[in-house]
């Protein structure tokens, strides 16, 4: 099952008690479903449930004696659901019941912050999608009429920032990317376990992405650990085939013998190894001097070869 379909089982769960409210969520179902109109009121939802629940809210709204049709189509190869009211006097009913369809705006239909809610989870219900936030944060709406998809829009803004609106070939898109916005616009709508399953996605993210850093960042430090000490090794050598470790003071000789003995640790690792341990800036030092030696070693190899 996707993340959106769990959102939209977790709405359906939440049904709300108050009639007004009721009201305002239904009005989102019809509103924002395939048609709504005096000529059509229809449904097509991917979702079982979600027909079942447009289905039974219709139910509650209309005469008993209203035709409703349902029918199981393939489109595309998908399975979708399909829920009409086909006779004119029921559409009518039904419009009359909700003050006469969509002539007021969004906003001026449900001005108080518990209807808008309301309204937004049918919305969601027959129109909205999201990505599972483990992929990707995208939460959209997808809209017929641009008239309608602008004052979703403007509703929506009025409660949380950063929403868009887009064309998708025959229709609106008004749609979130933010992850903080989708977790405020969940819980307004009434989906607070999915909210607070992204809040846990997330966490978890973050602490996967700082253990990769970490672990990168041990990774480099090791990369380059090995190529300084193989460096030193290589200087270390030279002057062993060239001069000796007898031509080296006491302190570099000593210095070299353990980074020969030890050439896999890093400098503080390395200064704990001297028999009177010293400081990493003591064993860098004294390493320097070795690679200064090496290189001196070189340059008289090339004058000579010259």
């Amino acid at each position: 099952m996707s993340f959106a379909q769990d959102v939209k089982l977790e709405l359906m769960q939440a049904r709300p008690k108050a009639k007004t409210l009721r009201l305002a969520q239904a009005f989102g179902l019809f509103a924002f479903a395939r048609s709504f109109s005096p000529d059509e009121v229809s449904l097509r939802s991917e979702s079982i449930e979600v027909a079942e629940y447009y289905r039974n809210t219709l139910r509650r709204l209309i005469p008993r004696n209203a035709e409703i049709v349902e029918k199981e189509l393939s489109l595309g190869g998908k399975k979708m659901y399909s829920v009409s009211l086909p006779r004119a006097e029921d559409r009518k009913a039904l419009l009359t019941r909700l003050k006469g369809g969509l002539e007021v705006s969004l906003s001026e239909r449900f001005p108080t912050p518990e209807e808008r809610a309301a309204m937004l989870s049918g919305a969601f219900l027959v129109c909205g999608n999201m990505i599972n936030p483990e992929k990707s944060y995208h939460l959209e709406f997808i809209v017929r009429e641009q008239p309608l998809a602008e004052e979703l829009l403007e509703l929506l803004n009025s409660h949380i920032a950063g929403v868009g609106l887009t064309r998708r070939r025959n229709s609106w898109v008004v749609y979130s990317k933010e992850c903080l916005q989708i977790e405020d616009l969940l819980t307004f709508m009434g989906a607070s376990r999915a909210s607070l399953a992204m809040i846990e996605i997330e966490i978890i993210k973050d602490v996967r992405n700082n253990a990769m850093r970490r672990t990168n960042c041990e990774t480099a430090n090791i990369d380059k650990t090995v190529k300084a000490a193989s460096s030193q090794v290589a200087d270390i050598q030279l002057i062993l085939d060239t001069k000796g470790l007898e031509s080296l003071p006491e302190q570099l000789r000593e210095a070299a013998l353990i980074r020969l003995e030890y050439p896999e640790l890093s400098l503080r690792e390395l200064a704990g190894a001297f028999p009177t341990p010293i400081s990493r800036s003591g064993v860098h030092h004294r390493l320097a001097a070795l690679t200064k030696i090496a290189q001196s070693i070189r340059e008289e190899q090339k004058e000579g070869g010259a």
